[in-house]
């Protein structure tokens, strides 16, 4: 794999050495090469904390959500006694996915056992054997002893975190930071996450990551959807940190004004409750490395799962959250609706962009390019993706 992406990983590393100003596009092997997407599933997916749900899709005894990470199936599932874990899909009799992708299976949903459907093998909703049909001539097998593999995972702001490493430090330790200094104040952990869609997608995930971080395409791409309230000029990022990339998306002059004189934010749902006045006035991007998306508002939170099925696919899950307020709001189906409706349309514009541009990574034609100022989070992107690299070189 080394002889493969060599110069793959030199572009990436000279990118990220050069200062922002300097900064450019990263070579279109990074979106492109088998090799390189293995380097990351081992470097990056298997390595990282990765959030794979949110604590609000997995509220009572039996709810689960249906992820791969890594490679790994998983379920994240509630058990009886409250406490969620993430165990592996994989039965312990033959190693079967008990529930594979392409097959029908819900993503999201609520059971009473994990069932096997191979040999009826059952588990309960820890991962514990409960059933194994025609076993009693199996000399010495033991049911009790037989448990679904389960992943190291923490909750961190609300959401489920997954990992595949034992030796990577504690989500508090890694977003300490993130959460003092910016996305705390939503207190996310007591939101309700009222709307999710999954997408499958014919892009590289780093594409989506990257156009997710900036604002620049707010000209273009969100010209009548975003850019009206979110002008791109005048978005500013924060000074780089080595585990989150932060940008600020100030509301239009006009907006500001008017809230500072009233008061109101004037959002379709209630504002979250610890937010200060200052925080009315924009909306704020967030990219904790390697893929922790988040998009927040005043009213509202939107969070992306976005996972690598391939060097030039992966799957999306874009969702929204809000506080447990807002589904006591006259009409709140009704807003929910219009707003879900507004989502989707941004959405649309940036699945356009994203499918485009990786087409453009197969041409000839592609060359790299220079950044704007306001697309510095790339920039920062690529510093933590370098930093991968020299990690795995220095093994």
């Amino acid at each position: 794999m080394m002889n493969d992406t060599t110069g793959i990983f030199e572009g990436v590393l000279q990118n990220a050495a050069k200062p922002r100003e300097r900064s450019e596009t990263m070579p279109s092997g990074v979106y492109t090469d088998a090799a390189f997407m293995e380097f990351e599933t081992k470097e990056i997916f298997r390595k990282e904390w990765i959030s794979v749900c949110h604590v609000s899709q997995v509220v009572k005894a039996g709810d689960f959500v249906r992820v791969d990470v890594g490679g790994e199936p998983m379920l994240v599932m509630r058990g009886k006694d409250a406490e969620i874990r993430v165990v592996s899909r994989v039965c312990r009799h033959r190693g079967m996915d008990v529930m594979p992708s392409g097959c029908g299976h819900p993503d999201e949903g609520n059971k009473r056992v994990i069932l096997c459907p191979y040999h009826l093998w059952s588990y309960d909703l820890t991962g514990k054997l409960v059933g194994a049909p025609e076993m009693q001539e199996a000399e010495g097998f033991d049911r009790s002893e037989v448990c679904l593999h389960r992943y190291r995972s923490e909750i961190w702001e609300g959401f489920v975190f997954v990992t595949l490493s034992d030796e990577i430090a504690p989500l508090a330790e890694k977003y300490g930071r993130l959460k003092k200094d910016f996305v705390g104040k939503w207190d996310m952990g007591k939101a309700e996450l009222v709307w999710s869609q999954h997408w499958e997608c014919a892009f590289n995930w780093k594409i989506l990551l990257e156009n997710f971080m900036e604002a620049y395409h707010h000209l273009g791409a969100h010209m009548k959807t975003l850019e009206p309230f979110l002008p791109a000029k005048g978005c500013w990022t924060e000074p780089y940190d080595p585990e989150f990339s932060a940008m600020h998306l100030p509301l239009k002059k006009e907006m500001q004004e008017k809230i500072e004189a009233s008061g109101d934010a004037g959002t379709p749902f209630p504002v979250f409750d610890g937010l200060e006045g200052k925080d009315l006035l924009e909306w704020g991007i967030y990219l904790g490395f390697p893929n922790f998306l988040l998009f927040t508002a005043p009213d509202r939170v939107y969070w992306y799962r976005l996972l690598p099925t391939g060097a030039e696919t992966c799957t999306l899950m874009t969702t929204m959250i809000v506080s447990r307020k807002t589904l006591e709001i006259e009409d709140y189906e009704g807003i929910k609706a219009k707003e879900v409706e507004g989502g989707i349309a941004f959405h649309m514009e940036d699945m356009e962009v994203c499918a485009a541009t990786q087409m453009g990574m197969r041409s000839a034609g592609y060359a790299q390019g220079r950044l704007s100022h306001l697309e510095e989070p790339i920039w920062h992107f690529q510093k933590y993706l370098a930093g991968r690299i020299k990690a795995q070189e220095a093994v």
